[in-house]
């Protein structure tokens, strides 16, 4: 297996050595703070006093005064093609850097051609011509399964759209299908790229997966309680093993976003009625201004206009995080339901409890990241689960984690921060070993095949990991107090805090 800290190390080098050049690029920006509060991760472009975020249905258009702060350099679309092009002349080694940082950071679509070019160029590069022959396998075109049956067992009718590897049953309209669609494509092409890398070759199943997406949350818990499966009401989405499909509900349908919604619609009627009388005003009128969350007060008429441009770009922020929030849970949810419906399918788990609860929802939780409405890839520093962790009081120990305490009674956000937390360790600073701990739970050996499941899992991560679980312990929870988004990593600054470790921004 390629070290992937020494070849991010070559390719940084490189990077850097050509920062000057890469920083003239143009005046974008990717990390936004908001003045009145609320921050995004998305591509924007700053022009003069004008703020441009390219968001999934759109450009929203603010103004620089809006924002607190602006940072450029976080869009991973706008950097691959630098990292691509200025890894190519160092050789087989930066060039397979440069892919896997796409794939970690969620371009494996993008990263295909540079994979194919590389095995022409190198095909006795091990892990390029694993990642290769898993393209092949996924570019093989595959049949819709009968899904009739499951359709009558979901209760309500749903119209049905296919990618390359998917049968999405759904309710929504052609562009929302669509778009989770690719959302889903993406993240199988990513879970495949990943593992061949790592030196695991997975199968691909010769019918499409199916995910179920319903619109009202009520109907997709009359799914589960027709199924016996009603500890799971808390989730927001669900890996059926009988049937081998996930389903989903769209949170729209949720009290909280039904309530911002209509605030939104309720302010915006209130500031076209301001527009009207604005428009009317003669050019050195006065107007009394009375709204919402305003001091009343008297204004001309470009006053007027110009508090009525703040006031719709503070209802437009409003509506943007609401939006952005909900994309980060639905689309989390399904790309960790889409995880859980590979594990099973592509041979990786070959029986459901090859696995402990607490791995098969960390491994999941890698893969939930969406930030900016953007799927963000494959153990990025978790925007939701992060502060979560960060609220477990006292820091969890491990070896209760690793007998799996807190799972098997549906959803609970601690254990799964815990699990989360634990994989996010693994994969990231323990790779080798987060590769032996996976061979031995889908391969036990006869010492531990006959182990009860709690000490099976303590045995096998002790075997890899040492059997001084303290210390792995507190190289856990070192290297989580010193994890931060991005956007952590660069807000402002509030009150003076002491001087710490530099934090892991990723």
């Amino acid at each position: 297996m390629v070290r992937m800290a020494a070849l991010r190390g070559r390719v940084l080098r490189r990077l850097m050595a050509t920062a000057a050049i890469l920083g003239s690029a143009g005046a974008r920006a990717d990390l936004l703070y908001f003045e009145k509060g609320g921050e995004i991760q998305a591509s924007a472009k700053v022009e003069g006093d004008r703020v441009e975020i390219t968001l999934p249905d759109g450009i929203r258009e603010f103004a620089r005064a809006d924002f607190k702060k602006i940072v450029p350099g976080y869009s991973p679309e706008d950097e691959w093609p630098r990292r691509r092009d200025l890894a190519r002349p160092g050789g087989t080694q930066d060039r397979y850097a440069a892919i896997w940082w796409a794939i970690e950071n969620g371009l494996a679509i993008e990263a295909a051609p540079e994979i194919r070019s590389l095995r022409e160029a190198d095909p006795g590069h091990a892990p390029t011509a694993r990642m290769a022959a898993a393209l092949d396998r996924l570019d093989e075109p595959r049949r819709a399964p009968d899904a009739s049956a499951f359709r009558k067992a979901l209760g309500v009718s749903m119209e049905a759209s296919e990618g390359p590897h998917v049968l999405l049953l759904h309710r929504q309209a052609d562009a929302e299908a669509a778009r989770r669609l690719a959302l889903l494509e993406r993240v199988i092409t990513s879970f495949y790229l990943d593992f061949a890398g790592r030196g695991i070759e997975l199968k691909v199943p010769d019918r499409k997966l199916i995910f179920a997406w319903f619109s009202e949350q009520s109907d997709y818990l009359a799914f589960l309680r027709s199924q016996n499966a009603g500890a799971f009401a808390t989730t927001k989405g669900y890996f059926h093993p009988t049937w081998n499909a996930v389903v989903a509900y769209d949170s729209r349908c949720l009290e909280r976003h039904e309530r911002g919604k209509q605030a939104s619609e309720t302010r915006r009627g209130e500031l076209d009625r301001l527009r009207a009388a604005v428009e009317r005003m003669p050019a050195r009128g006065r107007l009394r201004v009375a709204v919402g969350g305003e001091a009343p007060r008297t204004l001309g008429r470009d006053e007027a206009r110009s508090l009525l441009g703040r006031l719709e770009r503070e209802t437009l922020r409003g509506e943007t995080l609401l939006d952005l929030d909900r994309l980060a849970m639905d689309e989390g949810t399904a790309a960790h339901e889409m995880v859980h419906l590979l594990a099973a399918n592509s041979g990786l788990q070959s029986r459901h409890d090859d696995f402990p609860i607490w791995f098969q929802e960390g491994l999941a939780a890698q893969y939930e990241v969406v930030r900016g409405g953007r799927w963000a890839g494959i153990s990025r520093a978790h925007d939701l689960r992060l502060p979560d962790w960060r609220k477990i009081q006292p820091t969890p120990a491990l070896e209760p984690l690793l007998r799996g305490r807190g799972f098997g009674r549906g959803y609970q956000r601690d254990p799964y921060a815990e699990a989360w937390a634990l994989v996010y360790f693994l994969r990231l600073e323990r790779s080798d070993a987060y590769l032996r701990f996976l061979d031995l739970l889908r391969s036990p050996d006869a010492s531990l095949a006959d182990l009860p499941p709690g000490d099976r899992t303590v045995a096998a991560f002790r075997r890899v990991l040492g059997d001084d679980l303290a210390s792995v312990e507190r190289d856990w929870h070192a290297f989580l107090a010193t994890a931060q988004t991005p956007l952590e990593h660069h807000a402002p600054p509030t009150d003076p805090a002491p001087a710490s470790p530099p934090p892991r921004a990723r």
